[in-house]
């Protein structure tokens, strides 16, 4: 069945592989799937530009539904399928960000988040593994080296005057930062630059829930999938205008 979705999540994960999520017509979150292979950075790419990417309607072929609890949106589809429609105005975007919005973190997964060994929940229950909050605060961003890769989180406090410290996975992010750093700026700096972006601006957040994994195959842990801001923090740019030009 073909369908268009609205994209709100583009995040990375190993090896070169990326997590895409989005709203059809009818308001359901879809989380497209290639089961065992996943989905590889580059066929995001046509031309060498993102034709997948926040803020992009793309019609996708889905095949048939693959829920997971609490990853309950997966859906597997058709590889060769993904076809580029249009780019959302400020006001379809901010449609969007309304449809998926909750009132606290807790209210999206509609189960205790733990918080003994970072900030999860059960795995193999649970309505669904995504949704939108606007943070009452942003604590900080962090952007820092850690074991010879780069991390970066962000704490911030949510309606029920929770702190939450999360990983960021967004994608787009990872690249702005990056780009940042790049231009000579020492990465606590970038980090204090962007604090003071996300303070300034109207913030809604896209929580989503990882894999269980090895050590804690019981375990979905709470990470940032998305960072969306009104005005657009990246005015337009997507993930591939920000990557360091091939050598």
């Amino acid at each position: 069945m073909k369908k268009e979705i609205a994209i709100t999540d583009l995040t990375r994960m190993q090896q070169g592989r990326v997590c895409i999520a989005g709203y059809d017509r009818e308001r359901a979150c879809i989380r497209p799937v290639i089961p065992f292979q996943g989905i590889s950075q580059e066929s995001l790419l046509q031309h060498n530009k993102a034709f997948i990417f926040p803020n992009a309607v793309v019609e996708f072929d889905f095949l048939r539904p693959d829920p997971q609890p609490p990853h309950t949106e997966d859906r597997v589809y058709d590889p060769a399928s993904p076809r580029f429609i249009k780019i959302l105005t400020e006001k379809q975007r901010r449609n969007v960000i309304q449809i998926s919005l909750f009132n606290s973190v807790a209210d999206i997964f509609e189960q205790p988040v733990l918080c003994d060994i970072g900030f999860s929940v059960m795995d193999g229950i649970g309505p669904r593994s995504l949704g939108t909050i606007r943070p009452v605060a942003i604590h900080e961003v962090l952007y820092e080296a850690d074991e010879g890769k780069w991390d970066y989180r962000l704490g911030f406090y949510d309606t029920d005057d929770k702190y939450y410290r999360l990983k960021i996975t967004d994608l787009t992010w990872h690249y702005y930062c990056d780009s940042k750093r790049n231009e000579k700026c020492e990465p606590h700096d970038i980090a204090r630059e962007l604090t003071d972006m996300l303070r300034h601006n109207e913030v809604y957040l896209r929580i989503g829930l990882s894999r269980g994994w090895a050590k804690f195959p019981d375990r979905c842990f709470l990470q940032v999938n998305g960072i969306h801001t009104f005005p657009d923090y990246l005015q337009g740019r997507t993930f591939t205008d920000l990557m360091p030009p091939q050598r």
